[in-house]
């Protein structure tokens, strides 16, 4: 449950290695002067982390995550190393971070499986104030509009057939499972099959949740 003030959006996707490009491409094209964290494994300051231009650049630096400072534009904190080609304000402070969770594929004693990533973002109205609450909440539907843009919608059921909605999934992913039958999860035990042929194509429906 969201605290009061909150403004939260999360959606889970299935995405392979090209998804992810296709995603940060549009969401680069959306929002060209935003700029992406790497995320590395293990305690902080274990590994540097930079600022990069694009998605692409900040998943190939290291880790299963990246994030993406908004408002666009905003300057890396002082921890960070800025890399080249990313067109940052130093003065602009980031108000929210907007996370990119990879997919990933794992084999375990029932079979292989691919485990869902997500799309998700959150502020606080209150601290943030009524002008940037509205500039966040415009960048995000930006951000939201170049995944499901990328991405369809993943007619998923459960294991007794009820239908779970709001999810989404890229081409190449969506190649992939339907092809092989490959069970899907949302990162915990219970597996979802894909029912090919009854989702949209890619840019269809609307994924996630907000709440406030």
């Amino acid at each position: 449950m969201a605290f009061p003030g909150s403004r939260t959006r999360t959606t889970c996707v299935w995405l392979l290695s090209e998804d992810e490009r296709d995603v940060g491409r549009r969401i680069g094209e959306a929002l060209p002067r935003a700029g992406w964290l790497c995320s590395h494994p293990g305690p902080k300051g274990l590994h540097q982390v930079h600022l990069h231009p694009s998605l692409g650049d900040a998943l190939g630096c290291g880790g299963r995550q990246a994030f993406l400072l908004l408002p666009e534009g905003a300057g890396a904190p002082e921890d960070v190393q800025v890399a080249e080609g990313v067109v940052a304000d130093p003065g602009l402070l980031h108000s929210a971070v907007l996370q990119l969770l990879c997919s990933r594929r794992f084999r375990d004693d029932e079979g292989e499986a691919l485990e869902a990533g997500r799309l998700a973002v959150r502020w606080y109205e209150p601290e943030v104030g009524p002008e940037r609450h509205r500039l966040l909440t415009d960048q995000t539907r930006l951000a939201w509009q170049a995944l499901r843009s990328a991405t369809r919608p993943a007619a998923v059921e459960t294991p007794d057939g009820r239908r779970v909605s709001g999810l989404r999934i890229g081409s190449a992913a969506y190649d992939l499972v339907a092809g092989s039958g490959t069970a899907l999860t949302r990162g915990g035990s219970q597996r979802l099959r894909l029912v090919v042929g009854r989702s949209a194509g890619i840019g269809g429906g609307r994924g996630g949740t907000a709440s406030g």
